[in-house]
């Protein structure tokens, strides 16, 4: 596995969270919480695309 694998599996996590409402151990998000995974992924996604010159 690599760095990118790693955060594309975080990204996902974030996304599937955020759309769902819910973590993955089944705890309801809020509608603050589910902008606030939104944001994360969208942040990592960035960093994703930074480190795809340097792999």
């Amino acid at each position: 596995m690599t760095t990118a694998d790693a955060l594309r599996l975080a990204i996902n996590v974030l996304r599937d969270c955020a759309e769902s409402g819910r973590m993955p151990c089944g705890i309801e998000l809020d509608a603050n919480a589910m902008a606030l995974h939104v944001e994360a992924a969208e942040t990592l996604n960035e960093a994703l695309e930074a480190l795809r010159g340097h792999e």
